[in-house]
């Protein structure tokens, strides 16, 4: 009698945490997909992407629709197990330094002053390409994809014009387009816009980012210049932007002024004085 009634309260025990383990869409728990809970507050932060204005019950709804649709895409994954893929792993953790290094980035930079206008007005006076100077020059332009090997380009430095620069791209075998585009001084890093203005009239310069290579020959230049209330937000904006960098380059070398770091045979950087450099 006493291992039967043992038994009979494992069963009772065992029903009850069963019970207990089911999950309900009550309280912080908006609904539950195949057993996994989706809370009021993810519900909210899907909200933030939402347009702004119309009938907030409709976004709201269309909003929890979205997330259950991606945690059924997000089980479908785990069952197929590519969390376990070790290219999802080393992607998930890069996404998770970015992630960290944003979050910490706005942590150190959420006190940064505002501007003053006296520091405004210097800096408006300082950048005279940007603002009482700012000019935009029309640019005809040809893009074609970087090469492999970036020293072909250098046949380039050869050509005066941008016909003479088609036609050699043409003999290299190299695919390319004409475009129309124009050239900001107020978006232009300094140092890139002072070597352009070195240049002689029409002469193709090259600029290479992102894959890409964009030779411009730049046309006749037109004033535009930016004053009043938009160049102080414009200005002001700039330094915060400046002062965030500057924090951001400060927290890097503190960082690694403290860090112990420790490098394979061959893959430690050179030094100031071609050594292997122990940090």
């Amino acid at each position: 009698m006493r291992s039967k009634m043992i038994t009979v309260a494992l069963l009772a025990t065992a029903a009850v945490s069963i019970s207990g383990c089911k999950r309900a869409a009550t309280g912080q728990v908006v609904a539950v997909v195949n057993g996994e809970e989706v809370s009021l507050s993810e519900l909210n932060s899907e909200l933030q992407n939402a347009p702004q204005g119309g009938d907030k019950t409709a976004l709201r709804a269309a909003a929890l629709q979205n997330l259950i649709n991606r945690k059924l895409m997000v089980q479908q994954a785990h069952d197929r197990g590519i969390d376990k893929d070790p290219e999802f792993l080393q992607r998930q953790r890069r996404m998770n330094d970015e992630l960290m290094i944003s979050m910490l980035g706005n942590q150190v930079t959420k006190n940064v002053p505002v501007p003053s206008q006296t520091d405004i007005d210097a800096y408006i006076a300082a950048h005279p390409d940007m603002f009482a100077s700012r000019t935009i020059y029309p640019a005809d332009q040809i893009v074609f994809a970087q090469p492999e090997d970036a020293s072909r380009l250098k046949a380039l430095e050869a050509d005066h014009t941008l016909d003479a620069v088609a036609a050699r791209l043409t003999q290299m075998g190299i695919q390319f387009a004409r475009q129309k585009g124009q050239l900001d001084t107020a978006a232009t890093p300094p140092e890139l816009l002072a070597q352009i203005k070195r240049l002689p009239a029409g002469e193709p310069f090259v600029l290479a980012a992102n894959g890409r290579v964009i030779v411009s020959v730049l046309g006749a230049p037109q004033v535009q210049p930016i004053n009043g209330d938009q160049a102080s937000r414009i200005a002001a904006e700039a330094i915060r932007r400046q002062a965030v960098s500057d924090i951001a380059k400060k927290q890097v070398e503190q960082a690694r002024a403290s860090a112990k770091i420790e490098y394979q045979p061959g893959f430690a950087p050179a030094d100031a004085k071609g050594g292997a450099a122990k940090k």
